[in-house]
């Protein structure tokens, strides 16, 4: 057996949590020491159960899992290091996981956050790291949609317009926004036309591709591509992007799509509003 796979169960073995069967404590030990372990952080019990590292890995080591997983994923790491750790090493309470909502768009700051953290990734990292980005905040494109993009998927119109085509799925071909084209046409300069424009060279994609790459990465904000999608609508719907055409871009069936983001689109001046709606 590994040394992490050994650390897990003689933490099972030591804890003997009554509130918790071993089988139920496993995932969660499992998880979160391949997590240190990749962080180089050493498995000694006083360290890798320090509070610290407990909060970092929920907020950032579970991208793909929901807020109520999550937190019982904590509630159980917390139980297991009290267990093991004298009164003196023994993590303080945590406070409560904020809920996560996919629908809930990045905001402005966040979304300057998803920038300099792929900008500061590792030089290995980096250019996977901004096509995520890009494809996300740039293209509202879902998680399997970037996985699929290769270097010929992206086009540059007459115009000057960069263009990425999603040609499995919901095909369609959605224009980037202006501030992330350069991201975009620079990473398919460096790749041949098949590539996958992120993580290329590889033969295929699971499903947990890009929650891994982001588990990996020194992130200080959670990265997720349904966040990444709403802000690109919200930041079309604010701008009063023509409507028919957001609905092709978006590859969705009907303005319904759209009504649970609408309470996120900023209000207008009144004056504004009504010079607005008067033109119309």
């Amino acid at each position: 057996m590994s040394h992490s796979t050994d650390f897990v169960t003689a933490c099972i073995t030591d804890a003997s949590i009554a509130s918790y069967e071993p089988s139920k404590l496993k995932p969660a030990l499992t998880t979160f020491t391949e997590w240190c372990s990749k962080k180089g952080i050493p498995l000694e019990r006083t360290v890798v159960f320090e509070r610290a590292n407990i909060a970092r890995f929920v907020e950032v080591g579970l991208p793909t899992l929901a807020s109520a997983t999550r937190g019982n994923y904590r509630s159980q790491l917390l139980r297991v290091a009290e267990a093991l750790l004298d009164e003196a090493h023994a993590p303080r309470p945590l406070s409560a996981l904020a809920p996560s909502d996919p629908s809930v768009p990045y905001t402005t700051d966040e979304q300057s956050l998803l920038r300099e953290w792929a900008r500061k990734e590792k030089k290995a990292r980096r250019a996977d790291a901004e096509i995520l980005v890009a494809l996300g905040l740039g293209a509202g494109l879902s998680a399997i949609e970037i996985m699929n993009i290769r270097a010929h998927d992206v086009l540059q119109s007459t115009s000057g317009a960069v263009l990425v085509r999603v040609a499995e799925g919901r095909t369609r071909t959605v224009p980037l926004l202006r501030r992330w084209e350069r991201a975009a046409l620079r990473r398919a300069a460096e790749l041949s036309g098949d590539d996958y424009l992120f993580i290329p060279g590889r033969s295929g994609a699971g499903k947990n591709l890009i929650s891994n790459f982001v588990a990996r990465g020194g992130n200080k904000i959670h990265v997720q591509t349904q966040r990444m999608r709403a802000a690109w609508i919200v930041t079309h719907l604010a701008a009063s992007s023509p409507l028919p055409e957001l609905v092709k871009a978006a590859g969705v069936d009907s303005l319904e799509a759209f009504t649970r983001y609408l309470r996120y689109v900023p209000a207008r001046e009144t004056t504004e509003s009504v010079r607005s709606l008067r033109a119309a």
